[in-house]
């Protein structure tokens, strides 16, 4: 595989491989977006509260509770089979749920694709970075682009599909996560098996050396993704259920939701490119402020006003994670997937509570009051972020 070069451009083939995986990271959360927009229906037909539902959301993010152990194991083992698999386990756990014949049997489903999606995140970056050299967040971005860009299209695709198959024919879709595998594993069967970090501590060391060393790091980070998860994970979760609330149609909230992720988009390719020339401390600043002022512009606005907010949001709240990415993949070279896990665990523990809040929040005051205090809640994380300046 080659390295980058030393003026810090890219190789061809490290910019296909780069390519590849970001392609993989857009086919893979393609899988996963299927919830939001098809939650209305499963509302529907299995009598779900706004809580129940919302669950469903905190049930796939709570094998991220796993992700630091996922990352310890991933330093210390083979990377590029966990991330090679994902897509198709994923694919066919969300591809089911349109079959499922009870709760029980969604929640399930929805906590094989939290699994199989953690087993994804966490160790990818670390690939990326291999092949990236000199440019991380550049990489980044590209990377994150394909995660946004599959939350754009993931909601029309899936819409097209229960509109062509009704929600018991999603399964058909199975075979393009299956087909993502497959070009993973060509893109990357000559990266050797074994990607090890270089100490020999084992993986509850390691852990622990994160944590205690660099715990004003992750406090910062705590504080950061308080406020991505009031205003970013909510929307991301309610949009839909929020439009159709107010008599949207169902195809007219997963349009909405498809241009907040279009935004996203631009959002992660400029703030992830920029990081590397403004530095990664000042980019999350501007993002950590902004992101609570485009929430609250988004509650307060309507018709026209409305989709410009929407855009502004989509622009800030999901835009700080290739930039959190690149700093910490910069600062733990050692064990860049216990790091990275330690970052999953807490963004995705953070993003469950905040959704099952908002859906309890919802069946007690309604959704839109909801989304009022959780854009005030997203202003608590400003204080935190100071921490990223405190030496370990």
């Amino acid at each position: 595989m080659k390295r980058a070069r030393s003026n810090g451009s890219l190789g061809e083939a490290a910019k296909a491989k780069i390519v590849i995986i970001s392609g993989g990271h857009l086919f893979h959360d393609m899988y996963t977006s299927f919830l939001a927009p098809v939650l209305p229906l499963l509302i529907e037909k299995f009598a779900l509260s706004y809580a129940a539902a919302g669950f469903l959301s905190v049930l796939m993010r709570l094998p991220s509770l796993l992700s630091p152990v996922v990352g310890s194991w991933a330093d210390r083992r083979s990377l590029k089979y966990i991330v090679i698999v994902s897509p198709a386990l994923t694919a066919i756990a969300m591809c089911l749920m349109g079959t499922a014949s009870s709760y029980f049997g969604l929640a399930a489903l929805a906590i094989l694709a939290g699994a199989s999606s953690t087993c994804f995140h966490v160790p990818a970056p670390v690939l990326l970075k291999a092949v990236a050299g000199k440019r991380p967040g550049a990489a980044m971005s590209l990377f994150q682009v394909g995660g946004e860009l599959s939350r754009t299209i993931g909601p029309l695709v899936v819409l097209c599909a229960v509109s062509w198959w009704t929600l018991a024919g999603l399964y058909r879709l199975i075979p393009l996560g299956v087909g993502t595998s497959l070009l993973l594993h060509w893109a990357f069967q000559d990266l050797p098996r074994a990607h090890a970090a270089e100490d020999t501590a084992d993986g509850r060391s390691r852990i622990a050396e994160v944590l205690c060393c660099e715990w004003p790091f992750f406090a910062a980070l705590f504080g950061i993704l308080v406020c991505k998860s009031f205003s970013a994970s909510v929307v991301a979760a309610f949009l839909p259920v929020y439009l159709t609330a107010q008599g949207k149609s169902l195809w007219l909230a997963g349009s909405a939701l498809s241009l907040l992720q279009a935004a996203a988009i631009a959002g992660v390719f400029i703030t992830g490119t920029l990081s590397d020339k403004i530095g990664c401390k000042n980019m999350l600043l501007c993002l950590t402020i902004a992101t609570p002022a485009s929430m609250l512009l988004f509650i307060y606005s309507s018709g026209w006003a409305l989709l410009a907010a929407l855009v502004m949001l989509g622009l800030t709240a999901f835009s700080s994670t290739p930039v959190i990415l690149s700093l910490i993949q910069q600062r733990y070279p050692a064990f860049p997937a216990t790091a990275n896990g330690m970052y999953m665990m807490i963004s995705f523990m953070l993003g469950s509570l905040t959704v099952l809040l908002a859906g309890r929040l919802s069946d007690s005051v309604g959704i839109v009051s909801a989304l009022k205090i959780c854009a005030c809640c997203s202003l608590l994380g400003l204080p935190f972020l100071f921490l990223l300046n405190r030496k370990k």
